[in-house]
């Protein structure tokens, strides 16, 4: 370890830092004078010890320990000067011992230095004289103290002695108030009881004079309400009577109406027949649709089976063309049934709108014009109806036509 080193060490500080504490005016009043004495002792040893030493001898972490237990002594004895616990006297004094066996062993020359003994005696004597004169600095504030806390108390004795005696007095005087209260609270009671029976009877007579008066009154009263309900008995007789009347208006209204509305009943069975013949109409247009369909599907597997063999088998192609055209009638008689059901369906819709729409037209002319409208309507739609036309080229298909292609056909069968 270099001088320069050595000499700048953080040991150093922590021992001037240790002086400042133990030189302190709480050190000297609280460290016991022993302590005091060990502590101070161990301080110039350590100083001496440090002058003595051969620092190049010396490895710095021999200094840091050092400088580590100086400060946690001084933790301790500042601990100590805080809460006045001495175990933290003792746990200083450990501390030191550790830091001087440390330092017993730094590198040392021969010479013994200068550290004199009979100077730390004289410092150690001068401060157990200052603990002492602190000592007794403190014991005569505390009789100070004492005989000051000694007045206050004879003080506050003589004003407790004069409290009891008010507090004697006070009670004498509640007892006579007391008395008095008595006194007077039976001759209220006295009093009050008397009152009080000539309240009730005044209040028996007020309570029998508002009874003859409200009986008067309720007798006046009921008078006047039979009269007024009388009163209200006719007028509400009237008004019934004129919303009878005008119920009745209403009534005759309403049969109006109900007229109106029946004509739509009277065209329910024109709307039954339409359905029907929808119906039918539909089934025949499926019927007609499925024998077209198998003519097509025969049709076309004649065609495949030419494309497929290369050989024209006329004798097949001639049966297979014969049935389709026997599969026409029926096609053709399916479709002709089903446009003329569906005609049906539309003449009678046409019936029904047209008898629905009548009545509400003419509800509103007068009724010798309406008789005449209805006359007219009569020969218009009862027994002058066309059923259907015939559907045209209905022989264009026919059983005769059928023969005169089975007859053109057959020769070529037989060869």
């Amino acid at each position: 370890m270099t001088p320069e080193n050595f000499t700048s060490h953080l040991a150093f500080e922590k021992l001037q830092q240790l002086q400042q504490i133990l030189t302190s005016d709480a050190a000297k009043e609280k460290i016991p004078v022993p302590d005091a004495a060990f502590f101070d002792i161990a301080y110039n040893y350590i100083i001496d010890r440090l002058k003595l030493t051969i620092p190049i001898l010396l490895p710095e972490a021999e200094m840091t320990s050092l400088a580590n237990e100086i400060d946690a002594g001084m933790v301790q004895i500042n601990s100590y000067l805080g809460n006045n616990n001495t175990g933290h006297v003792s746990n200083a004094i450990n501390n030191f011992n550790s830091v001087i066996t440390r330092v017993r062993n730094f590198p040392l020359p021969l010479s013994t230095g200068d550290f004199d003994f009979s100077k730390s005696i004289a410092s150690f004597q001068q401060a157990t004289q200052t603990g002492y004169e602190s000592i007794k600095a403190a014991n005569e504030k505390l009789i100070l103290d004492l005989a000051e806390a000694q007045a206050n108390l004879d003080a506050k004795q003589n004003q407790l002695t004069a409290v009891e005696q008010k507090l004697t007095a006070k009670e004498v005087e509640i007892q006579n108030v007391l008395g008095r209260y008595n006194t007077e609270f039976d001759s209220l009671k006295t009093t009050a009881s008397t009152d009080i029976d000539l309240e009730k009877k005044k209040f028996n007579e007020v309570i029998d004079a508002d009874r003859k008066l409200y009986k008067e009154q309720f007798d006046a009263d009921k008078a006047a309400n039979i009269k007024s309900f009388e009163e209200q008995k006719a007028q509400f007789e009237k008004q019934s009577s004129d919303t009878i009347n005008s119920l009745n208006s209403k009534l005759a209204e309403a049969n109006k109406i109900v007229n109106i509305v029946g004509n739509v009943g009277v065209t329910g069975n024109y709307q039954n027949i339409a359905d029907e013949n929808k119906k039918s109409a539909d089934n025949f247009r499926s019927i007609a649709l499925a024998f077209m369909i198998i003519m097509s599907g025969l049709l076309i597997w004649s065609i495949i089976e030419i494309s497929k063999n290369g050989e024209f088998n006329l004798y097949k192609s001639l049966v297979r063309i014969l049935a389709a055209a026997v599969l026409t009638y029926p096609a053709v008689y399916a479709a002709r049934e089903s446009t003329k059901h569906r005609k049906l369906e539309t003449q009678n819709r046409n019936l029904e709108l047209e008898l629905a729409s009548i009545g509400p037209f003419i509800e509103l002319l007068p009724e010798d014009k309406k008789q005449k409208i209805k006359e007219e309507l009569v020969n218009k739609y009862f027994g002058n109806q066309s059923v259907v036309a015939d559907v045209k080229g209905e022989e264009d298909v026919s059983v005769n036509a059928l023969e005169r292609i089975f007859k053109a056909v057959l020769p070529f069968i037989k060869k």
